[in-house]
């Protein structure tokens, strides 16, 4: 089942993997689909890590255009864009990822899922 927290850790695992597998690419279209995950789950400082980390490697990113991650989601003339971000990778396929590369998403009552998305995004840098 799917929930925005839930989506979030995907992503940011699979950013993970994909930094440590030198794909910067597809690092950073999961960076954006987890800071996307994130402002949906309320975990804004999640979403602000991901968009530090895109534009650290693009200055000029459509992201640079807002002050945060939440006002370029709320942009309309975005919407395109992630939407085209979400066909590139749905959750049900980042799951399937995941499940592929051995990975499991594992969360406890002493760490919270934005802290596990933190410690991933800070393991992509």
């Amino acid at each position: 089942m799917r929930n925005h927290e839930t989506a979030m850790l995907a992503y940011a695992r699979l950013a993970r993997l994909s930094h440590e597998r030198k794909q910067t690419a597809g690092r950073d279209r999961f960076f954006i689909l987890c800071g996307r995950e994130a402002c949906l789950a309320g975990w804004l400082d999640v979403a602000a890590a991901c968009r530090e980390l895109i534009l650290a490697s693009n200055p000029r990113h459509l992201l640079s255009h807002s002050a945060t991650f939440a006002d370029s989601l709320r942009n309309a003339e975005n919407e395109r864009f992630f939407g085209q971000l979400e066909a590139f990778c749905p959750f049900e396929q980042a799951e399937h990822l995941l499940q592929e590369n051995d990975q499991t998403l594992e969360s406890t009552a002493e760490v919270s899922a934005g802290e596990i998305a933190l410690a991933e995004l800070e393991n992509s840098r």
